[in-house]
């Protein structure tokens, strides 16, 4: 299954995402957000359409620190959420959904959604989105 998201593994630092840079560190293999901010992409559906896809990224917090990553279907649909709570070794979360016809894009946006403003907490890394057959 092909990645839909461009940089994903973040290996060309923040090529294709769009963010204020003293809002986030990226390092090999991963990015760090800031509180309260986030970083954001916009992602054509392929072929088709709507239809099923898989999200799924590794993500870790410090203590203190929540983070999040958003899948909001464009021009509608419900959000699709990857939440991770304080504290958090590297895990990876995955979610399965479908979306409309309609669907034209996503908008995928990695954010450190709780934490000390001005501290960086949330981490996230692996962040695929694919479109399932």
């Amino acid at each position: 299954m092909a990645n839909l998201i461009k940089n994903g593994d973040f290996s060309q630092q923040g090529t294709h995402w769009v963010s204020n840079p003293s809002d986030v560190k990226f390092v090999t293999g991963h990015c760090i957000v800031e509180t309260p901010h986030s970083i954001s992409q916009e992602v054509l559906t392929g072929e088709g359409g709507g239809g099923t896809f898989m999200l799924s990224a590794r993500m870790k917090t410090l203590a203190g620190f929540a983070g999040r990553i958003t899948v909001q279907p464009v021009p509608t649909g419900e959000p699709v959420y990857l939440n991770v709570a304080g504290g958090q070794d590297w895990t990876v979360k995955s979610e399965k959904f479908t979306t409309q016809i309609s669907t034209l894009k996503f908008t995928v946006k990695l954010e450190s959604n709780d934490g000390t403003n001005g501290e960086y907490g949330s981490y996230f890394g692996d962040v695929t989105l694919s479109k399932l057959l």
